[in-house]
């Protein structure tokens, strides 16, 4: 028999007006793995902060039997040392840290503050986005030490191959409830899948049955009128109808008529709509006559060495074709966005084409100011029509009332999906993205692959998301040692 862990009952949880949460009954038991997945804001911090302890709830109960270690995605004191104990030297040694290492970067900091967490143990462990800034190393360390943690976890991730390496429930926040789904999340995935297509069929009969009760409407109708005119114009010629006919008098077939109408509407009335499914807007930029590219390398480089505060790359050579999708990969620290950020500078060892114009998206707080709407201030940039860049923000998970939302009243993920949009809607025939998954919903990260699978010109990008490496990346190339290789 399973024993239990934690138990949500009733809950509640408000900040202002706004509903964050709304459980009647939610059950953790012991040994479970639980991958948290929703959008930005949904509540999914919330739910992680209510199990731990951090905050109550504004009605309801939370019963637990275990206690937990919590790792926040934002350290709110610095390094967090749980249980006051001596860290683990042996796993601080793996992520490649020692005590006293310098200037730590901000994958860094992420591994020697995760070291420290599992450093101590509890019998359930509440982590919150604990890939953020983490190489591909570190998060495949953290894979195969939350493997063979025993005990409860609960993890909230917007990485799908983390999710799939240790979920094997998945629970999805959305609209202050959870849904829950057993397996991993290309399992969940799958479920979600099969429920598109019923609410699709379902939506498709409802749209064949209400338009086939809206022409039985109106055909009924009209007929009801033409035997109205066809009695006007008989008592209007003093025609005596004959006994027969006057049995039939009084409109007797006009009212049946109109009767047959008024319950055909009123079928019309009570016909449900199911819920619809939000279906991505299959994206197609035209050809930009300003920005048009034909060179078959935009960028070239000749024994290209890149220095900061130490040699990054030393004397590489690289060609990157026009139209490919290139993805730049490797350890924290390797020199990734500075090597995006070098190929920009004039440089004698890199040949770029006079005509590249590029568009660059760099993960910053973005806080956008003023009145205007947000489709105004991406209809400014842009040679696209509305229809084209609606579509976008649509993908990208805006209603077709949020896109009049001023530029000031946007929530910090809302603000990032709108700059995500800027990126594809300016004049540009390269794209330069620097870790655009970190931060954002897996529903944003599916919309911006398929806008960089659509999108026709050259784009170069940073991730430490292998599943968005996978899906997008025409090529890849590691940084490793001062050199730049292609493995893909």
């Amino acid at each position: 028999m399973m024993e239990l862990a934690v138990k949500l009952k009733n809950i509640k949880k408000s900040y202002g007006i706004k509903d964050v949460l709304h459980i009647e009954e939610l059950t953790v038991y012991q040994n479970e793995r639980i991958g948290i997945v929703g959008s930005n804001g949904s509540g999914k911090s919330t739910l992680l902060r209510l199990l731990k302890g951090e905050i109550q709830s504004d009605s309801g109960q939370v019963q637990r039997e275990i206690d937990f270690l919590y790792y926040p995605q934002i350290p709110q004191d610095g390094l967090i040392t749980p249980a006051k104990k001596e860290l683990d030297e042996e796993l601080i040694s793996r992520f490649g840290l020692t005590k006293n290492t310098p200037g730590l970067s901000g994958g860094e900091q992420a591994k020697f503050r995760l070291a420290e967490l599992l450093s101590g143990y509890e019998m359930g462990l509440l982590l919150d986005e604990p890939t953020t800034h983490l190489d591909t190393t570190g998060i495949q360390l953290l894979v195969e030490e939350l493997r063979y943690y025993y005990g409860t976890l609960l993890f909230v991730s917007h990485d799908r191959t983390f999710l799939n390496e240790l979920a094997t429930k998945i629970w999805e926040v959305q609209d202050g409830q959870v849904t829950v789904y057993s397996g991993n999340y290309d399992a969940y995935q799958e479920q979600k899948a099969l429920q598109e297509a019923v609410t699709n069929k379902a939506q498709d009969q409802y749209q064949k049955e209400k338009q086939r009760l809206e022409a039985a409407v109106a055909t009924k109708k009209a007929q009801a009128e033409k035997s109205r005119q066809l009695s006007a114009k008989k008592r209007q010629k003093n025609i005596r109808p004959d006994r027969l006919s006057s049995s039939k008098q009084k409109d007797t077939v006009e009212k049946n008529l109109q009767k047959t109408a008024k319950a055909l509407a009123s079928r019309l009335e009570q016909l449900e709509a199911p819920e619809s499914s939000q279906r991505l807007q299959k994206i197609k930029f035209p050809p930009s006559k300003t920005v048009a590219l034909h060179n078959k390398y935009p960028f070239i480089g000749t024994n290209f060495t890149l220095k900061r505060e130490k040699i990054l790359l030393e004397q590489v050579d690289f060609q990157f074709a026009l139209g490919e999708k290139i993805a730049i990969v490797g350890a924290n620290g390797v020199g990734k966005s500075s090597f995006l950020n070098a190929i920009l500078e004039n440089n004698e060892h890199v040949i770029r084409s006079p005509k590249v114009v590029c568009s660059i998206y760099q993960q910053l707080a973005y806080q956008l100011q003023g009145p205007e709407s947000v489709l105004h201030y991406l209809m400014k940039q842009t040679e696209y029509p509305e229809k084209l860049v609606r579509s976008i923000l649509h993908n990208l998970g805006f209603s077709p009332g949020e896109v009049h939302k001023p530029l000031t009243v946007l929530s910090g993920g809302e603000a990032t999906r709108v700059e995500l949009a800027s990126v594809f809607v300016r004049p540009a025939n390269v794209l330069l993205l620097d870790e655009p998954t970190n931060f954002i919903d897996l529903a944003t990260i599916e919309a911006l692959e398929n806008l960089i699978q659509a999108y026709p010109g050259t784009v170069l990008f940073t991730s430490h998301d292998q599943a968005f490496v996978d899906k997008v990346a025409t090529q890849v190339y590691q940084i490793c040692e001062r050199q730049l290789v292609r493995i893909r």
